[in-house]
């Protein structure tokens, strides 16, 4: 397997798969990070023309091709390529650190029956700009279920959301150690995911008849400023975690927008 060559410990029995597209920047630091963990790497490409390909398969040979259809659609489609019940989700710009590729290994150490159904990582936003992988104590931090048993944990095939649910209901257990989460490409690439985003979620909001007012247009983004540049501590990030959280809140105001112009578009049909 060409992921496995030349590593210094041995894998684990777990698969990682990743979803990309136009990664090239970014995915040759994720993926070296991922030398020592696996012999299972799958990567699900949907249309990458920078050079991703090329890196990914430097990295492994299961380098597949799925047109986008959605973030949880793809999640279960790369999912189910795995040739391992245990699973690791990373996005092509999570760089695992030290300590939690050790908080890893120290789960595939216990019994199997002793393992909980899913582990949430600490991702943690570093800037690209940032001399060091190594994010501040006051990033902004998401923690979420990235690590689990594919036969008790899975994502769902929604367009939209992509987390991973637990079908016994229990809960994560959070690992040690952080996932460097190095979110922004430049500012133009950022501001094309949101409006994406935007508009698969109004799509999402008609099909379930949702139809915000206008109080929803004016207090929505506002909120959504306050949450990720105080709550979700992008003040901690300078200039550009201001930047963010301003182009997160008019993301919020474009899909309140564009799920008044899809239900006019879908009435006038």
């Amino acid at each position: 397997m060409l992921f496995a060559e030349g590593t210094s410990m041995s894998p684990l029995p777990l698969s990682v798969f990743m979803i990309c597209k136009d990664e090239a920047d970014r995915l040759e630091l994720v993926l070296e990070a991922l030398r020592e963990l696996t012999d299972d790497l799958v990567v699900v490409d949907s249309g990458s023309t920078d050079g991703s390909l090329d890196i990914a398969r430097r990295y492994t040979d299961r380098v597949y091709h799925r047109d986008w259809t959605g973030f949880g659609e793809q999640k279960v489609y790369a999912e189910g390529l795995c040739r391992h019940d245990w699973v690791l989700n990373l996005d092509a710009d999570e760089v695992l650190l030290d300590e939690v590729k050790a908080s890893i290994r120290a789960v595939f150490a216990e019994p199997e029956a002793a393992r909980a159904a899913a582990y949430s990582l600490r991702i943690r936003h570093v800037s690209r700009l940032a001399s060091s992988l190594q994010p501040g104590l006051f990033n902004p931090t998401n923690v979420t279920p990235r690590l689990y048993d594919r036969r008790r944990a899975g994502f769902k095939s929604s367009a939209v959301h992509d987390k991973v649910e637990i079908r016994d209901g229990s809960k994560p257990v959070v690992l040690k150690g952080d996932v460097s989460h190095i979110s922004m490409k430049s500012f133009a690439h950022m501001w094309d995911k949101i409006r994406s985003y935007s508009e698969l979620s109004a799509r999402d909001w008609v099909a379930k008849g949702r139809n915000p007012g206008i109080a929803t247009l004016v207090l929505d983004p506002i909120w959504f400023f306050v949450k990720n540049y105080f709550l979700r501590r992008l003040f901690a990030v300078g200039a550009e975690g201001f930047v963010i959280a301003v182009s997160l809140s008019a993301g919020r105001a474009l899909r309140i927008a564009m799920t008044w112009e899809e239900r006019r578009r879908l009435k006038l049909r």
